[in-house]
């Protein structure tokens, strides 16, 4: 019996021996421990995490957090993809989005091929995106947003070139602000026209020099002179190169590994 006892416990102990590194290499690769979801947007946004980073072979992750222990929002990020054993690959590709709640931070840190997709200026378009949403309180869209994001970057870094400077995402037309501009130009437009027509409808108008209030033959100039009164200058600022810029910027973290990535406040 005791025997018994003995192999059944054996093989627990290897089973679990076994897990264990199954469980290390599955972190979630979303940690919402500031608790901004609920369980069906942790399921939903989980979900979306996993398949964009298994498709793409490029860690997608989200962490919240109501306090940075110390540290600054990007050397959180940075801390936290390392310790947590983020990146796939032999440069551990991946890119993290840590959201903390206590001083309402927000950074982005990027790994491996990750520093090549998401350009500094990639960074700042995505989250000209995702911060209103932040702003608002709308945490789950501003995430899935981001994760959205994530996809379409990598995608583009894939196929053709990283977005970067004179290169970003187009906006999405916008159909109804876009109509309502084209009304006011309209209208803008019909009133200058119909204004003008009115103005030619005039038999009296108001005349610019005072010869035209002079009686033909009434009057003659024996001297006449031009004098200075003043000029107007106007001034432009000489455009900048758009082109000047552009790529990732990276820095060492604590670790020593080397990273990308972007920080701000919401």
């Amino acid at each position: 019996m005791k025997k018994r006892i003995s192999v059944f416990l054996t093989v627990i102990l290897l089973c679990l021996a076994c897990a264990f590194p199954v469980w290390a290499e599955t972190e979630s690769r979303l940690a919402d421990q500031a608790g901004l979801l609920d369980a069906d947007q942790k399921e939903s946004l989980c979900n979306t995490l996993d398949e964009i980073s298994e498709r793409e072979q490029v860690d997608v992750i989200i962490v919240t957090t109501n306090s940075l222990e110390g540290k600054t929002a990007q050397a959180y990020a940075d801390d936290y993809f390392i310790d947590h054993g983020y990146g796939q690959g032999e440069d551990g590709d991946g890119i993290l989005f840590l959201v903390d709640m206590g001083d309402r931070n927000w950074a982005i840190a990027t790994h491996g091929y990750a520093i090549e997709a998401f350009t500094d200026a990639g960074q700042e378009y995505i989250m000209e995106q995702v911060k209103p949403y932040l702003s608002d309180g709308d945490y789950n869209e501003a995430f899935q947003m981001f994760a959205m994001e994530c996809d379409d970057f990598i995608m583009q870094a894939d196929e053709a070139e990283p977005y970067d400077v004179g290169n970003l995402p187009k906006e999405p037309f916008d159909v109804g602000a876009n109509l309502l501009i084209a009304l006011a130009v309209g209208l803008v437009a019909g009133v200058l026209i119909t204004g003008n027509m009115r103005r030619k409808l005039k038999t009296v108008r108001k005349q610019d020099q005072a010869a035209s209030y002079v009686r033909q033959g009434s009057m003659k100039v024996t001297r006449s002179n031009e004098y200075y009164l003043y000029s107007t200058v106007s001034k432009s600022a000489k455009p900048k190169n758009e082109d000047s810029g552009g790529g990732s910027s990276t820095h060492t973290s604590s670790s020593g590994d080397t990273f990308g990535g972007s920080s701000g406040k919401f």
